[in-house]
C-alpha cells in the first residue's frame, strides 16, 4: 500500500509540475494584459482542479485504510469467533457424516453420535448453526460489497483469511441455496467475495485445501475428498 501511495504521488507530482512549466512559459510568453489576467486565471484553476484530485485521492486512501482496519476488528469479535467454531464444526459434519440440518433427525442424531472426544468436532443444534450462518452471511455480505466497490482492498485476504472465508461460505452452501429459493439475491456478495478471493490467490488457496485434506484426513479419518459434495463448493 505504501508503495502505491508513493508512485501514485510521484505521478501525481510530475503532471503537476509539468502542467506548471507549461503555464508559466505561456505567461510570460504573452505581453498583452487581457491574455495574462487569462493565464493568471486558468493557472488558478488548474491547481484548483488538481489539489481537488489529490484531496479525493487521499480521501479513498484514508477511507480504504479505515475500512481495513474495522473489518479486522469487527471480524475478530468473540461473537465472530464462535459464529466460526459452529460452522467449522458443521462443515466437519457433513463431510464425515454426510448430515445435514435439513435432515428431519439432525439435532437428535448430533446428541447420540457426536461426544466431546472426537475432536475437531463438536455437540451442536439446527437453531445454534442458523444463528451462525445469518451472522456470517450478513457480514460477508456487507464487506463483500465494500470489496467490490473498491471500498476494502483484496489483499485483505492474501493470507490464509481468504480460504477461511471460502470455508465458511462451503459450510453454509446448503443454508445459502435454501435461503435463495425465497431471495435469489441472498448472499451474492458474499459468493462473488469468494470468487474474486479464489481467483485472485488460486495457488495458496490450493495449497490450503491440500493442508486441510491431510488435516480432515487425520482427524476425521476420511482420506477421499474428491468426490465429497461439502468440500471445495462450487459458487457458481
Amino acid at each position: 500500500m505504501k508503495e502505491k501511495i508513493k508512485k501514485s504521488a510521484v505521478i501525481l507530482g510530475g503532471i503537476f509540475t509539468m502542467i506548471i512549466a507549461c503555464t508559466v512559459i505561456g505567461f510570460f510568453g504573452q505581453n498583452e494584459e487581457d491574455v495574462i489576467i487569462n493565464r493568471i486565471v486558468g493557472l488558478v484553476a488548474i491547481v484548483s482542479g488538481i489539489g481537488s484530485v489529490v484531496m479525493g485521492i487521499a480521501s479513498v486512501l484514508s477511507a480504504s485504510l479505515d475500512n481495513v482496519r474495522e473489518y479486522y476488528a469487527t471480524g475478530d469479535t468473540s461473537e465472530m469467533a464462535e459464529a466460526r467454531h459452529v460452522l467449522y464444526n458443521y462443515r466437519y459434519i457433513k463431510i464425515k457424516f454426510g448430515k445435514t440440518i435439513y435432515d428431519d433427525d439432525f439435532d437428535q442424531w448430533v446428541k447420540e453420535n457426536i461426544t466431546t472426544e472426537q475432536a475437531p468436532l463438536r455437540v451442536t443444534n439446527k437453531e445454534e448453526i442458523l444463528s451462525a450462518a445469518s451472522l456470517t452471511a450478513d457480514f460477508f455480505q456487507m464487506w463483500g460489497l465494500l470489496q467490490y466497490k473498491g471500498f476494502l482492498p483484496i489483499w485483505v485476504f492474501e493470507t490464509a483469511s481468504g480460504y477461511s472465508i471460502i470455508k465458511l461460505y462451503e459450510s453454509i452452501d446448503d443454508i445459502m441455496k435454501a435461503n435463495r429459493q425465497s431471495n435469489p439475491f441472498y448472499g451474492g456478495h458474499f459468493r462473488d467475495l469468494c470468487i474474486r478471493i479464489n481467483a485472485k490467490y488460486r495457488k495458496a488457496i490450493l495449497m490450503c485445501r491440500e493442508n486441510e485434506n491431510k488435516y480432515i484426513s487425520e482427524k476425521l479419518g476420511v482420506c477421499d475428498l474428491t468426490d465429497n459434495q461439502y468440500f471445495n463448493v462450487s459458487m457458481k
